[in-house]
This record gives C-alpha cells, sequence and structure tokens, in this order.
C-alpha cells in the first residue's frame, strides 16, 4: 500500500514520472482527469464542475474563475477521499498540502531548469524558446499564487515534501526507481486505520462547507457542524428562524456520504431581533 503525491514545475515532465510509478506500482493514477472522474463518483455534480471535455479550463482555472471557496472544500473533499484508500498517485492538485499532516503519505516534488523545461515545451507544442519560457512562467505563477491562496503556502518550500528530484541531473527513469524504493520503505507503507478513518471524516466535512456556502447558508449565524462519525453530522448552535433551520437540514442531508443528521439548533423565538 502506498499513497503518492508528485509535485512538478510546469513542462518538467513530472507527469510521465507519475504516470510510469503508477504503472510499476499497479495503482491508480489521479490527474486532473481522473479527478474530476472522482468527483462525479464522490456525488458531486457535473454542474459544479463545468462540462468534462478536452476544451474546459482546467480545474485550477475554475477555482479561481467561479467560486473558490466553494472549490478548495471540494477538491480538499476529494483528495481526503483518495487518502481514506490509503493507495494511489496523485499528480498535482495541491495534494501534498491538503495531506501535509498525513503520515501515511510520501510527498514528491518533481525539479527541472527552466531552460530544460522551455526546449521541451517549445518542441511539444511547436513554439519558439521565447514563446514557451513565457508559457512556463505563467503557469508556475497560476500555481505558485492559487497554493498562496488556498493555503497561505509557498509551494517552493521544500519542507513540504519528502523527496526532491532534479531531472536534470538524474532523469526520469532513475527518479521512478527512487520513489518506488523509497515508497516501499515500512516507514512509507504503514498506515494506521485511524489516519485513514481520519481522512474520511475530513473529507465529509469538507463537502458540508462547500455545500453551505453554495447554498447561501454561510453568512448565517450561530450554527455549526461536526462530523461524529462515518457518516453522522451533527447540527448545534441556533438558527434564526424554521425555515433557516429546515433548509439547513435538507442541504445537510442531501450532501452525498451523509446518513444520519442529528440538529440541536435552537430555533429563536418569532420577532427576535438579536442582542
Amino acid at each position: 500500500m502506498a499513497l503518492i503525491t508528485i509535485t512538478s514545475s510546469f513542462g518538467s515532465g513530472g507527469e510521465k514520472v507519475a504516470r510510469k510509478v503508477s504503472e510499476q506500482l499497479g495503482t491508480e493514477l489521479f490527474d486532473d482527469g481522473k479527478i474530476q472522474e472522482k468527483a462525479l463518483s464522490m456525488g458531486i455534480s457535473e454542474k459544479d464542475f463545468g462540462r468534462l471535455d478536452e476544451k474546459t479550463p482546467g480545474l485550477f482555472d475554475r477555482l479561481f474563475t467561479n467560486n473558490p471557496s466553494i472549490y478548495l472544500d471540494l477538491l480538499g473533499s476529494i483528495v481526503y477521499d483518495i487518502a481514506s484508500g490509503g493507495e494511489g498517485v496523485i499528480m498535482g492538485h495541491a495534494a501534498q498540502v491538503f495531506l501535509k499532516d498525513f503520515s501515511c503519505a510520501f510527498h514528491v516534488r518533481i525539479h527541472a531548469s527552466e531552460e530544460s523545461r522551455s526546449q521541451w515545451v517549445a518542441k511539444e507544442q511547436g513554439i519558439s524558446e521565447f514563446e514557451s519560457l513565457e508559457l512556463i512562467r505563467k503557469m508556475d505563477k497560476r500555481f505558485k499564487d492559487f497554493v498562496h491562496y488556498g493555503f497561505t503556502r509557498d509551494w517552493n518550500d521544500l519542507s513540504g515534501y519528502d523527496l526532491v528530484v532534479n531531472l536534470d541531473k538524474i532523469g526520469g527513469d532513475w527518479a521512478v526507481k527512487l520513489i518506488l524504493d523509497l515508497s516501499g520503505s515500512e516507514e512509507v507503507r504503514e498506515c494506521s486505520l485511524n489516519s485513514l478513518e481520519k481522512m474520511e471524516l475530513s473529507s465529509l466535512k469538507l463537502k458540508l462547507d462547500a455545500a453551505i456556502i453554495k447554498n447561501g447558508l454561510a453568512s448565517q449565524f450561530g450554527f455549526f457542524i461536526d462530523v461524529t462519525g462515518k457518516g453522522k453530522v451533527r447540527l448545534w448552535g441556533s438558527a434564526r428562524n424554521s425555515e433557516e433551520h429546515k433548509k439547513l437540514l435538507t442541504v445537510i442531508k442531501n450532501v452525498p456520504g451523509v446518513t444520519e443528521v442529528q440538529s440541536d439548533i435552537f430555533v429563536m423565538p418569532h420577532g427576535y431581533q438579536g442582542y
């Protein structure tokens, strides 16, 4: 059992490394397409993620152009759901930040110089090296801004990775070998059931948070949500009226994965004006 996150700069070849690692491990690769498939399988509607075709902007683009708060919660719930399975290779999607405290995951950073990346991108896309360099810097900035916006972290902070591989120095084949050897170590492969269960509960909590924001309930005062067990949710605090309480219950019960809702909500008396 191995759960690996692979983060790479645009054009560094990290995708090829990730694919080879997943193939040799015989485990699933969660790239942008698979992440979106996973979202649909979890009950997140296609409407939430937009049309899924080759012309659709990437997931990060939609995070910025739609509602960042909702999509961060949705993305986090997906990453945690994958992690709760205890194995797989997650390519990008800030998985290394979502799972920074998850001892079961092995975090890899793939690095290559701007020069080598611009040469590769220019060749692959049939553009000049000047154009490819501009594209590389634009994509790097986009991911840097995303991580900073979502987590107030620097994606170049190497303390967030267990292994940093310079492809300019050792190449893709050796990178794959290093990742496979280290991910097979006892320290990495050991994963407690408590850790897996924690990821499952965290996934549900983020889905609940996203649903609250999406349905315009985040600005309402007084109520709180706890995930007390697998599929079990507790609401507590206060609601301004019975309609708000009813809407809250409906939204929570419709979140995929919720099987039981305990409401300890106090409904304010009619005519209550606050303090």
